[in-house]
C-alpha cells in the first residue's frame, strides 16, 4: 500500500511541475516585440446596443482620420514590448515617442525627455507627459497576435442617448532575425 501512495505522490509532483513549467513557458512565449497591424472603433447605443458608428484602420496613415471622432480615444500603439504577458514599453503612432509602462501596464511614462518636451508641448500631442491608460483595458495574446481592447462610455451632444464604444488595436509579433546562410 505504501508503494501505491508513493507512486501517486510522484505522479502528482510530476503533474504539478509540468503544469507550472507550462505556464512559465507560455508567459515567456508571449514576451517580445509586436508591431501595429490594424485598429477598429465600434460605437453603440449604451441602452439598446444598436450600432451607431464603426470604422477600421489598416495602416497608421489612416489613423489621422480619428480626429473627427466624437470622443477621446486611447493612444494607438505603433509598436509594443510585452514581457511575461504584460505591456512594458510602447511607441505611439502620433508622436513616434517611446514610453515605459509601469503600474501593472496602466501608466505610460516617456522613456526619455526630448528637446521638444522641455520647450513647448504640441497642443495636438496629449501624450507628451505621462498618460494613464483606461483601467478597464484588456490585453489578449493568441499565437503571434496581441489585441488591446479599450472600452469607452461617454455622452455626446449629437445624440440624445449615452454611447458606449470599443477601441481595439491589433499588433503582430515581430519575427526575430533569422540567418538564412
Amino acid at each position: 500500500m505504501k508503494i501505491f501512495y508513493i507512486v501517486i505522490f510522484c505522479l502528482c509532483t510530476i503533474s504539478a511541475y509540468t503544469q507550472t513549467s507550462g505556464v512559465k513557458d507560455a508567459k515567456q512565449e508571449t514576451s517580445g516585440s509586436y508591431s501595429f497591424r490594424s485598429a477598429a472603433i465600434s460605437v453603440r447605443n449604451y441602452e439598446t446596443k444598436a450600432e451607431v458608428f464603426t470604422h477600421a484602420f489598416n495602416d497608421t496613415i489612416s489613423l489621422k482620420e480619428m480626429k473627427g471622432l466624437p470622443f477621446p480615444v486611447q493612444p494607438v500603439f505603433l509598436s509594443v514590448y510585452i514581457q511575461s504577458g504584460m505591456l512594458s514599453a510602447c511607441t505611439l503612432w502620433n508622436n513616434l515617442k517611446e514610453y515605459n509602462v509601469i503600474d501593472e501596464g496602466r501608466l505610460l511614462l516617456p522613456a526619455k525627455e526630448s528637446d521638444t518636451d522641455s520647450n513647448a508641448k504640441s497642443e495636438e500631442d496629449m501624450f507628451s507627459p505621462s498618460y494613464s491608460l483606461s483601467p478597464l483595458y484588456t490585453l489578449t495574446i493568441e499565437g503571434n497576435t496581441a489585441t488591446f481592447t479599450f472600452p469607452e462610455i461617454y455622452g455626446n451632444s449629437q445624440y440624445n442617448f449615452t454611447l458606449e464604444g470599443t477601441f481595439t488595436i491589433i499588433l503582430v509579433r515581430d519575427e526575430p532575425y533569422k540567418d538564412t546562410l
